[in-house]
């Protein structure tokens, strides 16, 4: 008898490994600029402890390069360094309770602010300033005990022309920090970047640690990127799928900032279908490719003459969205800015100022909500992710095969949830792993 259950024992533990496996990864962002917010938004490891039990790896936000050495640098060392709050050492202790999750440090992820020489592409070009920016990480890895790095490169945005508002014009200007002008020389840097990736991956793997990349939207990943080649030198790579339709690429028109298939009349490449296909086509393994889920809704600001019905593409539209109270960011609101402002369908009193939730029956382009403009009441219409779509997301990486979800960023998610009755923390995060 007792061997019968040894048997049954050794079983189910194996089944649950290979479950483990199989079931893809999850990958959360956490942005340490969180605890630069206000007090109510601020994400510490006390807030963290819920999350970690749902991520497999957790990557930690944003480290920079100093454009006169070339050299890694903490974009908020008041925050991440040992002369501050040594956040950088007070999350990768969770190691100690949480030995199965890989803990890495983020360089860039448009987080780091370049000008028109673009720091990122300098430092490809020369073999002294790859060697010396590779010499810095590994320094820094193991100085706060990472268990690698995640580089989500700054290479040049596609240009593409834009319209802009008053409100747009601003947050352009800002955005103007984060980007460079055409790159007359594409050819030489795809071929370098794919030399620093070889040879921060070897010095890595030295001191027993891992190397991922983040895709970042709007890059152009022919020009920048050789994906047969990093196959072998990566762990997988993360595809930022989202804000393929943004206030700051267009501000006349709203529309699904993060559709799973194709949308008709759309441009074909505005999806994560697509995004997908693009590495599987040269060559990149689908089981090392993660596909993003957001945390938060893009937004933009209906006018009269945008209509009542609230179907996108949304015309007329005023740029950004209005700031939300707690991240005071135009275009942006976090699921938990979000939430309080949605109708419940089943409340026919509901107040006039709350947005009507429209869910993805498709199961193909995201959920949106709006509140159309009135003399009394600015306008606003929203494409986000919800726990629904989520959920989908993750059904989807698993019927076809893919590594995992990345979900962005998860300082935005419902983490002290407040959402709705059943007092779930981080619904958008827990909706994609119990669907892996």
């Amino acid at each position: 008898m007792k061997q019968i259950l040894l048997i049954l024992v050794l079983i189910t533990w194996c089944s649950h490994i290979d479950g483990a496996e199989k079931g893809g990864k999850v990958v959360c962002f956490y942005d340490s600029q969180t605890l630069n917010g206000l007090e109510i938004t601020r994400v510490g490891p006390n807030e963290l402890k819920p999350a970690l039990g749902l991520c497999n790896y957790l990557v930690y936000g944003y480290a920079g390069i100093n454009k006169r050495t070339f050299e890694v640098e903490s974009l908020n060392p008041h925050i991440d360094l040992s002369t501050g709050l040594n956040n950088y050492h007070n999350v990768t202790h969770f190691k100690e309770s949480h030995p199965a999750i890989k803990f890495l440090l983020s360089i860039g992820g448009f987080h780091d602010p370049v000008d028109k020489d673009n720091k990122y592409l300098k430092l490809l070009e020369e073999q002294k300033r790859r060697g010396d920016f590779i010499n810095s990480v590994v320094k820094l890895v193991k100085e706060y005990n990472f268990d690698g790095v995640d580089l989500g490169w700054e290479f040049p945005l596609r240009i593409e022309k834009k319209n802009r508002t008053k409100i747009g014009k601003i947050v352009h200007a800002i955005g103007n920090l984060f980007s460079s002008k055409e790159d007359k020389k594409q050819k030489e840097h795809k071929d370098q970047f794919t030399t620093l990736v070889k040879e921060l991956a070897a010095a890595l793997r030295g001191e027993n640690k891992i190397l991922t990349l983040t895709i970042l939207p709007h890059v152009n990943c022919d020009a920048y990127y050789d994906a047969a080649a990093l196959e072998h030198l990566v762990e997988h790579v993360h595809l930022m799928t989202l804000d393929y339709k943004t206030p700051e690429k267009n501000e006349e028109e709203g529309d699904f900032s993060a559709p799973m298939q194709y949308v008709y009349g759309r441009e074909p490449e505005d999806n994560v279908e697509a995004s997908v296909k693009w590495w599987k086509d040269n060559q990149f393994p689908a089981n090392k490719l993660l596909i993003a889920v957001a945390t938060y809704g893009v937004t933009w600001k209906m006018t009269k003459d945008s209509g009542k019905s609230g179907v996108p593409p949304i015309r007329e539209a005023d740029g950004p969205g209005e700031a939300g109270p707690y991240l005071q960011r135009y275009g942006r609101l976090s699921y938990y800015e979000l939430c309080p402002l949605l109708a419940i369908p089943s409340v026919a009193n509901d107040s006039v100022t709350l947005l009507q939730r429209v869910p993805d029956v498709s199961k193909r382009q995201g959920t949106y909500a709006f509140r159309p403009a009135t003399k009394d009441l600015e306008g606003i219409w929203v494409s986000y992710d919800d726990p629904e779509v989520a959920a989908q997301k993750a059904r989807h990486v698993k019927i076809n095969g893919l590594g995992g979800v990345v979900v962005v960023d998860i300082t935005y998610d419902d983490f002290k949830g407040t959402c709705d009755n059943t007092r779930t923390f981080y619904p958008i995060l827990s909706a994609v792993k119990m669907n892996l």
